[in-house]
């Protein structure tokens, strides 16, 4: 039986094609593993998810809490099956979500982090869309303007490069509500900043792609655009590089993120 060899070495003919590894499983698995996962939601995994009529009307929770996402089929969203480096996702229009059935966030949590593959697809007005919010609370959250990716009601942002529509948005997003100080990490950059505006959790379910219907839509929207997974971490992913690094080189090989370096 042949075997692949990797030599630690660089090649002078740079025509060569470039082998990329694009298996998760191991990488998952290790994901699963980790002690404060508190939800993981794969729009992409077909063994995960319940279709209807080409709607998503429920998506299973990976993680040991078995929380699952579910919406009416009136307002879930679409699967999507050519944008995400060839993986399947959910597309949300800006009217649609998801929400899990039973609560995934604690009041009494001090640290919580979001990790989010997504792609907003087009230039919005208003010009933010939310990719995660509390069921009731739009303090503690992620998402997106035409250029950043922002956190927590505008407690601090990651600058997108740009006209961030049609980017990949790979992000861990950490922050602790004692100590008042979060971080935003992506493949290629990290902002990070303390004494910032105190926030709180509810106990409550999670929305995905929603907007709490107490929020202002003339601030935000609900996601426009697709989203490829979201995790929920009861932790501050960011003082482990280790997990940071994991988190993110398990979205590379799931989307291919280096080809869309050449869009």
């Amino acid at each position: 039986m042949g075997q692949l060899v990797r030599l630690n070495t660089v090649f002078g003919n740079k025509k060569l094609p470039v082998i990329i590894d694009r298996d998760i499983s191991a990488l998952e698995s290790e994901i699963l593993s980790l002690p404060n996962l508190r939800g993981f939601w794969d729009m992409s995994d077909t063994a995960s998810r319940t279709v209807s009529d080409g709607k998503i009307t429920k998506i299973l929770d990976k993680s040991a809490a078995a929380n699952h996402l579910v919406a009416d089929h009136s307002s879930a969203p679409v699967v999507d099956s050519s944008v995400l480096g060839g993986l399947s996702s959910a597309y949300f229009d800006g009217s649609v979500g998801m929400v899990s059935e039973d609560n995934v966030f604690n009041a009494a949590w001090d640290k919580v982090t979001f990790v989010v593959f997504a792609v907003k697809s087009e230039i919005t007005n208003p010009i933010n869309t939310v990719l995660v919010a509390g069921k009731t609370n739009a303090t503690v959250t992620i998402y997106a303007n035409n250029s950043n990716i922002w956190i927590n009601s505008a407690n601090l942002f990651l600058n997108g490069g740009g006209n961030l529509p049609g980017k990949p948005i790979s992000v861990i997003a950490s922050t602790n509500l004692t100590e008042n100080r979060s971080t935003i990490r992506s493949e290629k950059s990290v902002v990070q900043q303390s004494n910032l505006a105190p926030r709180t959790l509810k106990t409550e379910p999670i929305y995905i792609g929603k907007w709490p219907e107490s929020a202002n839509r003339e601030v935000a929207i609900g996601w426009k655009g697709y989203i490829g997974h979201v995790m929920v971490f009861n932790s501050y992913i960011e003082d482990s590089q280790y997990i940071s690094d994991l988190l993110l080189e398990y979205a590379r090989r799931k989307y291919n993120t280096s080809a869309w370096e050449n869009r």
